[in-house]
């Protein structure tokens, strides 16, 4: 079986999470940054599929070498659009799936489901709770449009996609009210003792 590209766009360690500035400093945001990047591409490993990094930031390419993930140049000035594309051009005709990195719940469950559709020449597409795109695959070319509401831009282009909604796809991390919830939950409990020094 071939096995389908898994990218995981990271701009940054320590530019990340500006939203939670009120909460926590720019250490703190660092740590949690690279605690949600790790615990995204472990779940990948552990769904049988190393994941690729798609980064021009120094502290992450070093940080992706170091975890024995494969490391992608991230395309100068396309954004997360850009970054989607080189890795779909990487994959060449394999299932791909570009996921976000700050999925706190995320099961190996939903990422083999996930690979699963593209897999099978399906579109797949999985929300956030505040109307982003967590997770997109399929196989080809495909219009990328992120940014704020960008499921609602990702739903009519293309194929009719197969729709994943659940629990490790809905819950991204963009304010601490997030990050309180991911704790409270079983599958986030691991955030308590994350470097962000939960309550």
């Amino acid at each position: 079986m071939v096995e389908p590209l898994v990218a995981l766009p990271i701009r940054s360690f320590r530019d990340a999470y500006r939203r939670l500035a009120v909460s926590y400093g720019p250490d703190e945001r660092t740590a949690l940054a690279r605690a949600l990047a790790s615990h995204t591409a472990t779940t990948v490993l552990r769904a049988g599929v190393t994941p690729h990094i798609v980064t021009s930031a120094t502290e992450v390419r070093e940080w992706a070498m170091a975890g024995g993930y494969r490391v992608v140049a991230d395309p100068p000035g396309g954004g997360l659009d850009g970054a989607a594309g080189e890795a779909v051009r990487l994959a060449a005709g394999r299932p791909w799936l570009i996921l976000h990195a700050d999925l706190p719940c995320l099961s190996p469950e939903e990422v083999a489901l996930a690979l699963g559709v593209a897999r099978s020449g399906e579109r797949v597409l999985a929300p956030s709770y505040d109307g982003g795109t967590s997770a997109i695959g399929g196989l080809g070319r495909f219009p990328f449009r992120y940014g704020a509401a960008s499921f609602h831009r990702h739903l009519p282009a293309g194929r009719p996609p197969r729709v994943v909604t659940s629990l490790g796809f809905l819950l991204d991390i963009d304010r601490p009210q997030d990050l309180a919830a991911a704790a409270r939950h079983a599958r986030g409990a691991w955030l308590a003792g994350s470097p962000a020094r939960l309550g």
